[in-house]
């Protein structure tokens, strides 16, 4: 994960919409961010590092504004207080500061310490993309722009993806950029780079990854077609939850497709999965 994202997590918590993450890095890092913060929270030093910050924050320094809020989230310095942490984050972005206007966007977006707000996330996530806030532009890319988007706007998230994809190492972006490339691809080379943003998600057990892994090899999208590695990777998408690849695996019993003969037994299994799954 991006250290500039790492350093959003204190605002986030939960983060139902970075499930991608691996849960257990995930939960690695959550527990050294408040092993540090139990650690320092009530030293002399932090609560001298608090009162200094809250004076610049008062200032209105927006930098320190959005330190502050870390602060009051982590209970560093201060008792833990979430509603002043939020208020300091947007009085940070009200006065344009991108990393808080991006803070606010994921925060609304991805919910945690707020209800989600998809309209006010978007709100926030353009006003630091627009600054050129790398971590806004990420998620904005990720949750925001589709196939329906303009094509400046498709154009746009490629470049922010491949951004957070080979520099950052951020695996959520695999999948999102193998989509972007595909939707755009016009010859096979470069459905071969989409499909190359597949397998990378896929090696890192993304779900959906592994979903578009077995549709291209099923449809020959950059790759050989090869019914054999499509069942495999719809197989495994399938039993990581995800639904569609659920749905397919349902679908290849019923007709017999992929090479597998009709099999009531097999569908049947798929078909209860999928149920367990749709009710959660």
């Amino acid at each position: 994960m991006p250290k500039q994202l790492l350093c959003l997590l204190p605002f986030l918590l939960p983060l139902p919409a970075l499930a991608q993450t691996p849960p257990t890095l995930l939960d690695l890092q959550l527990l050294a961010i408040q092993a540090r913060a139990e650690a320092s929270s009530s030293s002399p030093e932090s609560i001298a590092e608090f009162a200094e910050t809250r004076r610049l924050a008062e200032t209105g320094d927006a930098e320190a504004q959005l330190e502050l809020a870390r602060m009051l989230q982590l209970g560093v310095g201060a008792p833990q207080d979430t509603a002043q942490s939020m208020a300091w984050i947007r009085k940070s972005a009200d006065n344009g500061y991108a990393p808080a206007q991006s803070a606010m966007g994921v925060a609304y977006t991805l919910g945690g310490k707020v209800p989600v707000d998809r309209v006010q996330g978007e709100y926030w996530l353009r006003k630091g993309a627009a600054q050129g806030n790398a971590e806004a532009q990420t998620i904005l890319a990720l949750e925001f722009i589709d196939g329906r988007s303009s094509a400046e706007e498709q154009a746009l998230a490629i470049t922010w993806l491949k951004a957070a994809a080979n520099e950052q190492h951020f695996v959520p972006a695999y999948n999102a950029l193998g989509e972007h490339l595909m939707r755009a691809a016009l010859d096979e080379q470069e459905r071969g780079e989409a499909f190359h943003w597949f397998n990378r998600s896929a090696r890192e057990k993304e779900p959906a990854g592994m979903r578009n892994l077995a549709r291209a090899h099923e449809l020959g999208l950059g790759v050989a077609p090869s019914d054999r590695l499509a069942l495999v990777w719809y197989e495994r998408a399938g039993w990581s939850g995800d639904v569609p690849a659920m749905r397919r695996m349902v679908d290849v019993y019923v007709k017999g497709e992929l090479g597998q003969q009709a099999n009531a037994e097999e569908a049947a299994e798929w078909r209860a999965e999928l149920a367990g799954k749709e009710k959660q």
